[in-house]
C-alpha cells in the first residue's frame, strides 16, 4: 500500500496509463473491442515539473496482450468504472485497481515457491523462502511501483516448474498454456521443455504437455478467433509494438548496456564484428542456454537423489541468460528470475551469496528508469538533430551518469556470475541437509 500511494508521485507512467485505456475500452465497448481498434487516450493525473497536471494522454495502440490478459483488463476496468465513473489514470484509486491482479499474482507465486521448496527442506525453510518471494523488492517494484504485470507469467510459471519437478507433464502443460496466455513472455519457458524433453523420460507425456499448452492458450483466446479471427494473435505475438522498439537494450544492465557505454550504438540493427547486434544477441543467447543446461545436467549427476530439483537450478539460469545476454530487454524482466533464484537458494546454499546480489542489481535495474540521464533513455540515434550547445549539454548529461551505470552493468554480471559459480560448486548434499525419507520419495 504504501508503494501504491507513492507510485502516482514516483512510479513510471506510461504502460500503466494504457492499462486503464483499455480496461475503460472493454468496460464500455467488451472485451471483445480491444482487438479491432485502439482504445484512444485517457484523463491522467501526470506530474510535471513538481506538480501534478491533468492531461489526455496513451500510446492508443490497441491491446498487445494475449487473451487472458484481455479479461483481466476487462475486470480491472470495471471496477475502476464502479469506483470513477469517469476514470482517470495515475490516482491511488486507479493504481490500487490495476495492481489488484499482479498482487495476487504474487502471493500465488509465494505460494509456489513455499510448496516446491517444502518439498526437499524443511517446513521452516519453505516459509522462508515463501516470505523472502512475497516480500522480493523486484516483484514489489514491477507490479505496485511500475505497474508493470510481469507476475502475471510468473504465477503459473513457478507453478508449472513445480509440476515438472514431479513429472506431471499434462498440468505443467497447461500451466504453461495459461502463462502463454497472459504475456507474449510466457514463451521465456520454452527452454525448460526443451531440456525436459532432451533429458527427462516419458518424452510422450511432455510432447502432449506441450500439446496442452497449445491448446489452453486457443480455449482462452476461442471468443476473439470467432469474433476477429487471427487479429489477437497478430497483435500479441506477431506484431507487438515492443518487439518495434530499436533499442539494444531498454535500460536493462546486461552485456548490450556494456557495449552501449562503449560504443554509444543503441541501434540493434548496427552492424558488430560483421555481424548485427541483434544476430550476437541470439548467438549469445543460444550460448547462455547452452551453458544453463551443461551446469545443470551435471549438478543432475553429482546430485541423482535430488535430481528432479534439476528445474530450480535451470529455471533460474535460464531466465538470467534470458535477460543478459539478448538485445531489446527490458530492465523490469529482471523481475522473472526472483522466485527461481530464491527457490535456488534454497536448494543449492553456496548459489545464494549470487542470489543476494542479483535481488540487489534487479531491484536497482527497475528503478534505473529514474536517474535523470541514463544514456539508454537519452541517446537518439541521430544526435546531429540537436543544435551544438544541446550536444554538447547532453553529452555532459551522460558522462556524470556513466560511473554508476558502468557499476551496475558489471555488478549484474557478475552477481548472475556468482549463481552460476554456486551452482557448478554445489556438490552432493550432506545427509543432514535432506529432510528425512524427503529426498529419494519425492524423486520416485
Amino acid at each position: 500500500m504504501w508503494l501504491l500511494e507513492l507510485a502516482p508521485r514516483y512510479g513510471f507512467l506510461g504502460d500503466h496509463v494504457d492499462y486503464v485505456c483499455w480496461g475503460r475500452q472493454a468496460a464500455r465497448a467488451g472485451v471483445l473491442d480491444l482487438y479491432r481498434e485502439g482504445p484512444g487516450t485517457c484523463l491522467t493525473d501526470a506530474p510535471i515539473d513538481g506538480r501534478t497536471q491533468r492531461l489526455r494522454t496513451g500510446t492508443a495502440e490497441r491491446l498487445n496482450y494475449p487473451p487472458l490478459a484481455a479479461y483481466a483488463f476487462a475486470l480491472q476496468g470495471a471496477l475502476l468504472e464502479r469506483l470513477d465513473p469517469d476514470p482517470v489514470a495515475n490516482t491511488v484509486t486507479s493504481r490500487v485497481v490495476y495492481a489488484t491482479s499482479t498482487t495476487l499474482a504474487e502471493f500465488a507465486i509465494a505460494l509456489g515457491v513455499f510448496g516446491v521448496v517444502r518439498s526437499f527442506a524443511t517446513a521452516s525453510s519453505a516459509v522462508a523462502a515463501g516470505a523472502a518471494v512475497w516480500i522480493a523488492p523486484p516483484l514489489l517494484l514491477d507490479g505496485a511501483f511500475w505497474g508493470q504485470t510481469e507476475s502475471w507469467v510468473l504465477a503459473p510459471g513457478v507453478w508449472m516448474v513445480a509440476a515438472m519437478t514431479r513429472a506431471r507433464w499434462l498440468t505443467a502443460g497447461a500451466l504453461w498454456g495459461v502463462a502463454l496466455a497472459a504475456k507474449p513472455s510466457g514463451l521465456i519457458f520454452a527452454p525448460l521443455w526443451l531440456y525436459a524433453f532432451l533429458f527427462r523420460a516419458r518424452r510422450a507425456r511432455i510432447v502432449g504437455g506441450g500439446l496442452v499448452a497449445v491448446l489452453v492458450l486457443n480455449a482462452t483466446a476461442l471468443p476473439f478467433w470467432i469474433d476477429s479471427g487471427d487479429a489477437w494473435l497478430r497483435a500479441a505475438y506477431l506484431e507487438n509494438f515492443v518487439y518495434r522498439l530499436q533499442w539494444t537494450t531498454a535500460m536493462s544492465f546486461n552485456v548490450w548496456y556494456a557495449d552501449l557505454l562503449t560504443t554509444g550504438v543503441l541501434d540493434p540493427r548496427r552492424p558488430l564484428l560483421g555481424l548485427t547486434r541483434d544476430a550476437w544477441g541470439t548467438l549469445l543467447l543460444a550460448a547462455g542456454l547452452a551453458a544453463a543446461y551443461v551446469l545443470t545436467r551435471a549438478w543432475e549427476r553429482r546430485d541423482p537423489g535430488r535430481a528432479c530439483y534439476g528445474m530450480l537450478p535451470l529455471a533460474a539460469l535460464v531466465m538470467l541468460a534470458a535477460v543478459l545476454l539478448p538485445t531489446r530487454v527490458h530492465s523490469t524482466y529482471g523481475a522473472f528470475t526472483t522466485p527461481f533464484l530464491i527457490a535456488t537458494a534454497f536448494l543449492l546454499p553456496r548459489a545464494a551469496p549470487g542470489v543476494a546480489a542479483c535481488l540487489v542489481t534487479m531491484s536497482l535495474q527497475i528503478l534505473s528508469w529514474q536517474w535523470g540521464h541514463l544514456l539508454a533513455m537519452h541517446l537518439q540515434p541521430d544526435e546531429s538533430i540537436f543544435p551544438p550547445a544541446v550536444r554538447a549539454y547532453r553529452r555532459e548529461l551522460r558522462r556524470l551518469d556513466a560511473p554508476r551505470e558502468w557499476a551496475l552493468t558489471v555488478a549484474n554480471l557478475l552477481a548472475a556470475a556468482a549463481v552460476a559459480g554456486g551452482i557448478a560448486a554445489t556438490r552432493r548434499p550432506q545427509d543432514d541437509r535432506r529432510r528425512p525419507g524427503g529426498d529419494t520419495s519425492t524423486a520416485r
